[in-house]
């Protein structure tokens, strides 16, 4: 009888295509680089060829590790999955999500009821965070609008974000008047954690940027919105945070056009793929359709 492939090794090789490095392998299964090139050369041995063109920072699949990780990879992942749902016998499956406050707080939160109510088998976990991500905690999905915060994980775009200019309605003026004279004579809101929403506005409504410098500046979009509802300005401002808002007529839109400054992303940290965060996935890019 022929020996039994090395299971350890595969799951090491799965994880080593998945991060294309042996530190995000070794960091991803809690063992030491040093342990997974030793789990690599034995699948390599058993095999009689090779998986991996070793650079200097990467791991490149050879042609013979393209086609394993096509055999193996969601097979490995199908058999993860099963494993743990045993494990957790009657626990709720849980997804740990980590996304932006603002974007938790307006857009995220308020939907999730309607995932717990489809899903009760599954417990979503949001924390939040803002900046690039840290690796060192426990986290299925990260959320970033700037790719860039999400360092060298694979993302997937999900939800534009679409901009608008609101303001309260008892400090908009009754009578018609053009965007440039309101943008003037309306102290205009702004915050550091978004500085370029103005100028993006501006460059849509061909505005020069130097005519729409804050005038009053706030640390984030948090503090943005709640000046701009106690009617000290106007501030240009992602749609998704105050639709509910604009909604209970607590802001008014000064010009109905929207502008598009960004995009939402998404990135799976888990080592494979389980079904839970699937689920979550499904459910989360249905929200944004």
């Amino acid at each position: 009888m022929s020996p039994r492939p090395p299971l350890t090794a595969l799951y090491a090789f799965a994880t080593v295509a998945q991060c294309g490095s042996l530190r995000k392998a070794a960091h991803e299964l809690c063992v030491t680089p040093g342990a997974v090139s030793r789990q690599i050369q034995a699948l390599e041995s058993y095999l009689g060829f090779r998986l991996f063109e070793r650079g200097a920072h990467q791991m490149e699949l050879t042609p013979k590790g393209v086609e394993l990780q096509a055999r193996v990879g969601d097979k490995l992942a199908s058999v993860a999955a099963e494993v743990s749902l045993l494990r957790r016998g009657g626990h709720k499956a849980v997804v740990r999500v980590d996304a932006g406050v603002t974007f938790a707080m307006h857009w995220l939160l308020p939907r999730l009821a309607s995932f717990s109510e489809a899903q009760a088998d599954l417990d979503v976990q949001l924390g939040t965070s803002g900046g690039p991500i840290t690796l060192s905690t426990r986290v299925d999905l990260h959320i970033r609008r700037d790719p860039a915060d999400l360092g060298d994980l694979a993302y997937q775009p999900f939800l534009e974000e679409w901009s608008v200019l609101v303001g309260s309605p008892r400090l908009l003026p009754g009578a018609p008047f053009s965007l440039p004279e309101i943008v003037k004579e309306i102290p205009r809101i702004g915050a550091r954690s978004r500085p370029t929403l103005w100028s993006q506005w501006g460059a849509h409504h061909q505005i020069q940027s130097s005519f729409l410098e804050p005038t009053l500046e706030f640390d984030n979009t948090v503090l943005a919105i709640q000046a701009a509802l106690e009617g000290l300005g106007v501030v240009v401002v992602p749609e998704i945070f105050v639709a509910t808002m604009l909604q209970r007529r607590l802001l008014s839109l000064v010009d109905p056009q929207r502008v598009l400054t960004g995009h939402y992303s998404y990135a799976v940290r888990s080592r494979q793929e389980n079904t839970a965060v699937l689920t979550f996935l499904e459910w989360l890019r249905g929200q944004a359709s």
